[in-house]
């Protein structure tokens, strides 16, 4: 079929939609297409526009074009024409908040002067979008800073600033900020505001400019999910989650850990499977800040394009063309919104690769079958949850990054998982979860620590593979200890650094490589036979026992598992490192070792009654559930494995099943009930994603 019988097909199916119109619970809804922007960047003056690029546009589902510049009277045409053609217009900038990726503000945030000088840019850098008619998107911001040790504000102004908030002066370094636990939180967590600060008055000024235009923000590094530390930031001290959504509407998620590499710290970073743990890890955190602050989330999916993956292309990514598809599906299955990619259209080309613009365009057009209804229907809220301990990333200045796998880990088992942040634990209610999840925290504020021990004794569980012993001030705490009924508990983990650059075109080395040349501390191994097959777990962490029951007993006398009831809740502990053991099952594809481990994580969620909203059968295809009150969407994705037979275990849905479809054929499936919920058997195969459509009475 080609472009032009593509083209037609899709606005026929398109008008269908619309004047159709979708019929639910009486409830009548024009249709409206999936927001899909793609990369235009800088329109090429010397290039000729090509027609067919517009067929090829509206084939693969695209409904926004993304540029940076259109200031010649040519490239003003074409977004003309785009415009005329029905697409919105995202439109990017080169920053105005007055500050970049590596040095401090040319003028102090806090200085009478600096909104001036915003203002300027803004004026001078968006005098392009008063022509545009069909503005959606600005994108007025740098990609988040990297906050080095020398990136550090210590102006006249900065410091005035510091001085009101606290009612002290401001250290004069960081090496001082540290020699009080209280000082260096109070040094970092301003610093890092300063950032947040800059953009909330920028984009306030970018709204007094144009109110059209809605502001986004990219966040495009690692090292504002936790893996700061000996990396682009060289330091612990930013989260998205302490950031905020004060100054933006939508908040896009930007970094390639399925096309480059993942920014796991040491062996981790070598071997990448799973290979969707720190996507997750972090997509997570950000659903996390956007759902708290009521945003929408967006997704840049990465395309196998020489524009930005010159060093990376190469054989074995060519031949994965179904990878932009495959996280396409994970974005939306996720909480995205939104999808933006980059292309090879800086002339007026086709993508450097056309299997994987096909495939792609393939996903997209099912998801373009109910577009924008996919958005009525929000991610999930999953029972369980998953802590980030900001207070410890910061005084420990250890990255919190690696514990990426052990998200995976209990996200497999138990089938959904969010991220909940350590200034989220205000009382003992937990934001309204079930479970929670500890892993390689050793450290909690004490208030933190009071919250969680009654979320307990009024009926939550808490599972954890380390326990918190360190209060804010760095001093001893008991209360996680005697929550879990143990004392003098071990946190002993594989200690690692360095992140590994795989590049095609050059040589792969670590980036940022430790200064003694050792990325990776020893193993040290303990087995248990008492499990068929015998179980290896790596790092385990002693404890001496107080009143726990011990459950799992390791061949060295460690207790592995333990479980005490305390109130009306349940406080499980696993006496080794989460992320150790789970990587060793990946690294030596112990399949054995995993069931284990899996068997492991979802019993302790099911004997103490926490069931998950939705559960695959298959730990290596994922299923996401987002769902309102009429219908919902299962997102099934084949992440890289051979056997492609899923059990789709549905619970606590909301209401009766009315059907289930398959969205890209229409053809009802089967499903079965259950006690809770149905269950339905699908299959996937290796390079595959799925959409299925679940309407309720």
């Amino acid at each position: 079929m080609n472009i032009r019988c593509q083209k037609i097909l899709f606005f026929i199916f398109a008008c269908l939609c619309v004047t159709g119109i979708h019929a639910q619970r009486g409830e009548k809804r024009e249709y409206r297409p999936f927001p899909f922007s793609l990369q235009y960047y800088e329109i090429a003056d010397d290039k000729e526009f090509d027609s067919t690029t517009l067929d090829d546009l509206h084939a693969h589902g695209v409904t926004n074009i993304w540029i940076r510049d259109c200031r010649s009277e040519k490239s003003r045409d074409i977004v003309r024409r785009f415009q005329k053609e029905g697409f919105r217009i995202d439109f990017m900038t080169h920053g105005h908040e007055n500050f970049n990726r590596d040095e401090t503000p040319q003028i102090s945030v806090y200085h009478p002067d600096y909104e001036s000088a915003v203002r300027k840019n803004v004026e001078r850098g968006l005098s392009q979008i008063s022509e545009l008619q069909a503005i959606d998107y600005v994108f007025p911001y740098i990609d988040e800073p990297f906050h080095r040790k020398p990136y550090l504000d210590y102006s006249k102004a900065t410091r005035a600033e510091f001085r009101r908030r606290y009612g002290y002066s401001m250290p004069k370094s960081f090496e001082e900020a540290c020699r009080k636990p209280k000082t260096q939180l109070d040094f970092l967590n301003f610093q890092s505001t300063i950032f947040r600060d800059g953009w909330i008055k920028t984009g306030r000024i970018v709204r007094e400019f144009d109110s059209r235009a809605r502001i986004a923000i990219t966040h495009d590094s690692h090292n504002v999910y936790g893996g700061g530390v000996g990396s682009n930031s060289q330091m612990a001290m930013d989260d998205v989650y302490y950031w905020g959504g004060d100054y933006a509407d939508l908040f896009v998620y930007d970094i390639y850990p399925y096309l480059t590499f993942d920014y796991r710290y040491g062996e981790l970073g070598i071997y990448r499977k799973p290979r969707m743990s720190q996507l997750h890890y972090t997509m997570a955190q950000l659903r996390n800040m956007t759902t708290a602050y009521g945003k929408k989330m967006g997704f840049w999916v990465g395309t196998y394009n020489k524009a930005w993956f010159v060093r990376f292309r190469g054989k074995e990514r060519a031949a994965q063309f179904w990878s932009e598809r495959e996280i396409l599906y994970t974005a939306i299955a996720g909480g995205a919104d939104y999808i933006i990619s980059p292309s090879d259209y800086m002339g007026h080309n086709l993508p450097v690769d056309s299997n994987h613009w096909n495939e792609y365009g393939e996903g997209m057009r099912i998801i373009q079958k109910e577009g924008m209804a996919i958005t009525e229907a929000p991610k999930v809220k999953a029972n369980a949850c998953f802590l980030f301990p900001r207070t410890q990333y910061l005084l420990m200045q250890e990255e919190y990054y690696n514990v990426g796998l052990s998200y995976e880990l209990f996200l497999r088992a138990f089938g959904e998982l969010d991220i909940i942040h350590e200034d989220q634990i205000t009382d003992e209610t937990l934001n309204g979860y079930r479970a929670l999840v500890l892993c390689d925290i050793k450290m909690l504020p004490e208030q933190v620590a009071q919250h969680i021990k009654h979320f307990v004794e009024r009926g939550g569980t808490v599972i954890a593979d380390c326990v918190p012993h360190l209060d804010e001030n760095r001093k001893n705490s008991r209360t996680m200890s005697d929550l879990f009924g143990v004392c003098d508990a071990g946190t002993e983990r594989i200690i690692r650094a360095g992140q590994w650059v795989p590049f095609v075109n050059l040589a792969s080395k670590f980036s940022f490589p430790p200064t003694n040349g050792e990325t990776d501390s020893a193993y040290k191994f303990d087995t248990v036979t008492d499990v068929e097959p015998n179980m290896q777990v790596v790092s385990s962490r002693p404890c001496k026992l107080i009143n726990t029951n011990v459950q799992i007993t390791s061949d060295h006398g460690v207790a592995l598992k333990m479980v005490r009831n305390i109130g009306q809740g349940h406080a499980i502990l696993f006496g080794f490192c989460m992320q150790d053991t789970y990587f060793h099952a990946c690294k030596t594809e112990n399949e054995a070792a995993l069931c284990t481990l899996y068997d492991w994580v979802r019993t302790a969620f099911d004997e103490t009654g926490v069931i998950s909203h939705v559960r695959s059968s298959n730990p290596d295809i994922e299923v996401g559930l987002r769902s309102s009150n009429e219908k919902g969407y299962l997102f099934v994705i084949n992440h890289e494995t051979f056997n492609p037979y899923c059990n789709i275990q549905l619970r606590q849905l909301p209401g009766c099943i009315a059907k289930v479809n398959d969205v890209e054929t229409g053809v009802p499936l089967a499903w079965n009930a259950t006690e809770d919920g149905i269950v339905i058997e699908t299959t996937v195969a290796f390079g595959k994603t799925q959409l299925i459509k679940i309407t309720y009475q």
